[in-house]
């Protein structure tokens, strides 16, 4: 058909304005993004979570709703009504009092319900039924901490702040601070808080501080309401111990007091008193104390070495491979725990030094049968003496009892004692010392001071040990010589005295 070149004109701006949906559709091909250049100032991506510790943090287990409460301190407000706004306190019955429909009970609501409410009431009186009820200042809680905390009892708890729900929150930590902190033998991993939940009792929200302290989940710092019961259980076994990081947290108190008894093979049986300190530095009471082995530096925690110094350390013939903790356990039965001292200072074994409770009694056994090996690792623990009494007696420059450090070689005290006299038998010196059995070893030792530290021939000497010198054989029938002349010329010497 022959198209006229109007037409033919017409019809190819119809089809060039026609929008046809095969013409509307557009394919966009997404490329890759090419690598920063060496030269780009772009930082490449890193794994940042590869190989360190990382923060988890899991969804809060409670939905924090304010209910108003008596002691609450609330602000109404009602549009272009000034005689029906104001602030009000709650009374102790739960109402507050509004000139038009008198009392409105408001405690258990929340902010939103109470301000359903109050339009409710208001409605007929209102043209335009604005009302709003803010907190100004919250009551404080009443709540009830117990287990394992340094003052279990009910008490109230603030919020810090007076500007209201923009105030400090009253969280767990909060509270158990409230208590004097947590004891050394609260379990924070098991924390249990009883809630009302309504029409449907009351419920157990469960709680981690330990997850709070080494993975930063804040959700297990849970807020607390009026009438929450807080549990703080102990640790499920006798001879478990919290992590060190607990005693560093602001529940934990910075100062507290534990009373033990250690009885056995130390130097002062009976009843020990132990202070933690978190900020300050304890003396344990050991005799002859040094900042080294007889102070507790501030952050230290109670522990069975410290107690053992406080008890001027274990004797010479302490069996330390089997010290025994006698505790209470959670059913209120006493349990033995059993820890081996011996690992804690030859392989630094921490485990071994147990973290002491209120009440504990310690248990440090005798030696069957003494080691002088072990011996000379035990002298230089920090639960063993500062000093011990060495006597010396005999020919000696100065003859008396001598305090020297634990483990002192016996040539030591020879020179502690100013040395020998010339009549001194230097070939046979007497060593006397007790044994475990009560029995009393005596041994003939050469008095060479140039002899190094030998169990054989210059031993380590003990508490108590006694260092005889005797004269030597020339010196002693020199002398019985001399007194038995001095005899005989003494009668002659009075007889011409009394002619002269």
């Amino acid at each position: 058909m022959d198209i006229p070149p109007f037409n033919r004109l017409i019809l190819l701006i119809l089809i060039a304005c026609t929008p046809l949906p095969v013409w509307a559709q557009t394919t966009t091909t997404e490329k890759p993004s090419a690598p920063a250049s060496p030269n780009s100032n772009l930082k490449p991506l890193v794994n940042l979570n590869g190989g360190t510790q990382s923060l988890s943090v899991s969804e809060s287990q409670d939905t924090f709703r304010y209910t108003l409460g008596a002691g609450d301190n609330i602000k109404i407000e009602v549009f272009n009504v000034p005689e029906l706004s104001g602030n009000q306190t709650i009374a102790p019955d739960g109402t507050i009092n509004i000139s038009l429909i008198g009392a409105v009970k408001l405690e258990g609501l929340g902010l939103d319900e109470a301000n359903a409410l109050l339009r409710e009431k208001l409605n007929p009186f209102l043209v335009r039924n604005i009302v709003n009820i803010s907190l100004i200042s919250p009551r404080p809680l009443n709540i009830a901490i117990v287990g394992e905390v340094n003052r279990p009892v009910p008490r109230f708890l603030t919020y810090v702040g007076t500007t209201g729900l923009g105030s400090k929150a009253a969280t767990l930590t909060r509270a158990l601070e409230s208590a004097a902190g947590i004891t050394q033998r609260a379990d924070i991993s098991n924390i249990q808080i009883s809630r009302r939940d309504g029409t449907l009792g009351r419920r157990i929200i469960k709680v981690n501080l330990q997850n709070l302290l080494e993975k930063g989940d804040i959700s297990q710092d849970v807020r607390i309401l009026d009438g929450d019961s807080i549990l703080v259980p102990p640790l499920s076994q006798a001879s478990a111990s919290q992590p060190r990081t607990v005693s560093n947290s602001t529940f934990s108190p910075d100062t507290f007091t534990i009373q033990v008894a250690i009885v056995g093979e130390v130097n002062r049986v009976g009843p020990q008193t132990l202070v933690y300190s978190r900020n300050g530095v304890v003396p344990t009471g050991l005799t002859g104390a040094t900042t080294a082995a007889g102070t507790a530096s501030g952050g230290g925690l109670v522990t069975l070495s410290r107690a053992l110094q406080s008890a001027n350390g274990v004797t010479e013939i302490a069996d330390i491979r089997n010290v025994q903790i006698s505790r209470l356990n959670d059913k209120g039965q006493r349990t033995i725990v059993k820890t081996n001292l011996l690992d804690l200072i030859t392989k630094a074994d921490l485990s071994q030094d147990i973290t002491l409770t209120d009440g504990d009694l310690i248990t440090v056994p005798r030696l069957e049968k003494t080691n002088p090996t072990e011996y000379l690792q035990v002298a230089k623990a920090t639960f063993s003496p500062t000093v011990i009494t060495v006597q010396v007696v005999g020919e000696a420059v100065r003859p008396s009892p001598i305090q020297m450090r634990p483990n002192s070689s016996f040539t030591e005290a020879i020179s502690f004692a100013g040395g020998l006299t010339n009549d001194a038998d230097w070939r046979a010196v007497e060593l006397y010392r007790v044994n475990p059995d009560g029995s009393i070893m005596r041994r003939n030792l050469i008095a060479d001071l140039n002899l190094p530290l030998n169990e054989e021939s210059n031993p380590g000497l003990r508490d108590r040990d006694v260092i005889v010198v005797r004269p030597s054989f020339g010196s002693s029938l020199l002398n019985s010589a001399t007194r038995f002349l001095g005899n005989i010329v003494t009668p002659f010497s009075l007889v011409n005295n009394l002619f002269r």
